[in-house]
């Protein structure tokens, strides 16, 4: 039973969006709903194309002409559907820039089901919201769409719209023209019938099947109004070609080319310092490889590698000794066993297992770090440091190596390395005593206190994987261990952000942003980030002459940003937690107002410039200072855009009701832009009711703020909600002692009292 009286515990629930989330703008994350006037004229006699002979066979006609778009979201599954169109034999298909979504990977189908392979973004414009893809033909034959003249269809038309309203495949709605007006500055085509979400991008087209308009948008005062893009845009944007490869397009988690090579399909991609593989390959048993370009030495050598299976049942891991004909050793899990298997050909008669065992060292569900040793004896295979498979098989020598899996198998992959391999996976002693005691009192699980914790921190990664043996072998504690397992790991973490603000650095925004991210990724490598900016400021020096005074090195530094590599707004995802991630947001080049500033911050200070963050209420832009003056405002969020004073103004009145007032444009330090940050995801963790995440981000702010009693307060209540009362009492001990202000400490001794029952 849970305390009924405990303050706070409502910020576990619905109430903790409201109450933390400080940058939740409603997103511009769709077109603007067109809003045509009520004395429009509207015709609510929108026909049935089934009672329509003429209507049935122009479906017909161009039903084979159609396609389904279907955009996968940061975490791999599907987040949106649309329609499209082709537009020539060539593999050429329009559709609307929206539904394909700006840095995202997609998949084209056509009506009868088969994928067709993206190319390339031929060509786009985010002003008329259009898109052009080019996909591979193979042995496809492509009907296209015959497309109107410019300006062709005239107010009273018989038109018809065919896509994917509401997930409904290749539904067709007939209708007239009602108008040609502007809508939002843009030139459109109003049509009286009703359009849905998935109708965008898919053509509208007359009597005769000529296309005259790409469907846009439905109204958002009228149901059976909709817009479409005229037919004219469409063929300007034909006329001036800018192919983006699908590659380059995607750019949420690209593994880098020059250290990795995807083969035999499925999506290998990067995240968080680590490689991800979802969906199934095309070679042999479900097969596909990434090939890593680092050189093998020569014998003896080892080659290494952690890999967590989302399903026991799949197979992932090591490959090694492969040629340019893909024959290649493998060292790999499969269904809870540990295999070493031969690969000499295509065919499932040339895969040899050489050996296949049941291993106690291999943890389901877990970490698991595959090793293999190649030397003049032969081949062995370790799993957490413990020899699982021995071979003197020699049928390969020589290849490269890099990364296998198998049957649509999804798994993680982090520290892949080649060579001479030193790993300490050996606890401290102390650490070796503790766990000997809990093996003798399972009790002391429940009462370990913060020292405990620090103790079994100093070997980190040893601790974890021996709670995790433990967990699998004893299943009546496996919950309670799982969680002791996340405390330590965040304790370095903790240690780092208390000391941050104590000991002054330049690089403290940047290193306290990338420890907060790495609460929720603990296989994040912080100093690859640093590293990855202090690149990214040398590139966008390259083109700033040395005399180059603050206005032409800001401006170098939004073409890098926002022309170059296309970092942006994360408005298609706005709550994810990864627009919080400043890790994400290099690695996927979208994000919140407040990580996009940072990164603008950081990058500018390389570069000589004065930048600092200024938290509206709301949303979060950085001000410029060059000279006396009080600074320019810009909104990162918006490209770069520069802002006034009175667009200032604006955003406080939308977002808190009120007047501008002087600290609202107050420079943020980096603690109050650090805790905005953690509001921010605390906000988004009680949107989900997630009562784990919620406590990682309080402990963060106990760490940034230890003095704080609302502080340990709130982390008190979140340690009861999880299940950790003894650390819960340790917050209201501390709370008793030290009677910050504004804590009820009646209320704090009634909690410690129940907690002690």
């Amino acid at each position: 039973m849970k305390y009924a009286f405990f303050q706070l515990l409502a910020f576990l629930g619905v109430s903790i969006g409201a109450a933390f989330a400080q940058d939740t703008a409603a997103p511009d994350d769709a077109p603007a709903a067109a809003k045509a006037s009520p004395n429009a004229a509207v015709s609510e006699a929108v026909a049935d194309p089934e009672s329509d002979p003429q209507a049935e066979a122009i479906v017909r006609q161009l039903r084979p002409s159609l396609v389904t778009i279907r955009v996968k979201g940061r975490d791999g599954q599907q987040r949106g559907l649309g329609s499209g169109f082709i537009v020539d034999a060539e593999g050429l298909i329009a559709t609307n820039l929206h539904v394909i979504s700006e840095g995202r990977r997609f998949t084209v189908e056509t009506s009868d089901g088969q994928s067709l392979k993206v190319l390339a973004v031929e060509a786009s414009d985010s002003t008329h919201d259009l898109a052009l893809v080019r996909v591979e033909l193979q042995d496809t034959k492509l009907v296209p769409l015959q497309l109107a003249a410019a300006d062709s269809i005239a107010q009273g038309a018989t038109v018809m719209a065919l896509g994917n309203p509401l997930g409904l495949e290749y539904s067709v709605v007939q209708g007239i023209v009602s108008a040609i007006r502007d809508v939002d500055d843009r030139q459109m085509i109003q049509v009286a019938m009703p359009i849905e979400f998935g109708n965008s991008g898919g053509p509208l087209v007359d009597a005769k099947g000529q296309v005259h308009g790409i469907i846009n948008m439905k109204s958002a005062i009228q149901e059976r109004v909709g817009f479409a893009i005229p037919i004219a845009r469409l063929h300007e944007l034909r006329a001036r070609p800018n192919p983006v490869v699908i590659d380059r397009w995607a750019r949420l988690g690209r593994l880098d080319e020059k250290r990795w090579t995807p083969q035999a399909g499925a999506d290998w991609q990067r995240s968080s310092g680590m490689i991800q593989v979802r969906g199934s390959g095309g070679g042999i048993g479900g097969r596909s490889l990434c090939v890593s370009s680092l050189a093998i030495p020569a014998k003896p050598f080892e080659i290494s590698v952690s890999v967590r299976l989302h399903d026991e049942t799949g197979a992932a891991g090591l490959i090694f000794h492969r040629d340019a004909k893909d024959r290649h050793y493998g060292f790999y899990p499969s269904n809870g066993r540990l295999r070493l298997s031969c690969f000499l050909g295509p065919s499932v008669f040339s895969w040899q297992v050489l050996a296949e065992v049941e291993s106690p060292d291999f943890l389901p569900g877990q970490w698991n770090r595959l090793k293999v040793r190649i030397d003049d004896q032969g081949i062995k295979c370790y799993v957490n440091g413990k020899l699982a498979i021995e071979s003197n098989d020699t049928q390969l020598t020589g290849g490269s190596a890099g990364l296998a899996t198998f049957r649509s198998t999804s798994a993680d992959f982090r520290q892949f390395r080649v060579g001479d391999i030193s790993e300490d996976d050996q606890l401290a002693g102390p650490a070796q005593d503790w766990f000997a005691a809990t093996a003798s009192d399972p009790q002391k699980l429940d009462v370990v206190s913060q020292s405990e914790l620090e103790m079994l921190a100093d070997s980190r990664d040893a601790s974890v994987l021996e709670l995790a043996r433990r967990a699998i072998q004893l299943q009546r504690q496996a919950k309670q261990m799982q969680k002791l397992a996340e405390d330590v790991r965040r304790v370095p973490v903790l240690r780092a952000l208390g000391d941050l603000l104590t000991e002054e650095d330049e690089d403290d925004l940047l290193r306290g942003a990338l420890l907060v991210a790495s609460l929720d990724n603990p296989d994040l490598d912080i100093q690859a980030y640093l590293d990855r900016i202090d690149q990214m400021a040398g590139e966008i020096r390259e083109g700033i002459a040395e005399d180059a005074d603050p206005a032409a090195r800001l401006k170098q530094l939004d073409r890098y940003l926002f022309e170059e590599n296309g970092f942006h707004g994360g408005r298609d995802e706005y709550y994810h937690p990864a627009n919080s991630h400043l890790n994400r947001v290099i690695d996927d080049r979208e994000g919140l107002p407040i990580t996009m500033a940072i990164l603008y911050i950081e990058l500018g200070r390389r570069l000589g410039l004065e930048i600092e963050g200024v938290g509206l209420p709301g949303h979060f832009v950085v001000r410029h200072i060059d000279g006396e003056s009080e600074g320019q405002l810009i909104d990162v969020f918006e490209r770069g855009e520069r802002m006034s004073r009175a667009d200032a103004a604006r955003i406080v009145l939308q977002f808190s009701g009120r007047m501008l007032e002087g600290n609202d444009l107050r420079p943020q330090t980096t603690e109050d832009i650090l805790i905005r940050v953690l509001r921010n995801l605390m906000g988004s963790a009680g949107r989900l009711r997630d009562a784990e995440a919620v406590l990682r981000y309080i402990d963060a702010l106990v760490a940034l703020r230890p003095d704080d009693g609302e502080y340990r307060m709130m982390r008190a209540a979140a340690r009861h909600q999880t299940d950790r009362d003894h650390a819960a009492l340790e917050d209201l001990q501390w709370l008793i002692q030290n009677q910050p202000p504004g804590i009820d400490i009646h209320e704090v001794q009634e909690m410690r009292d129940f907690l002690l029952k």
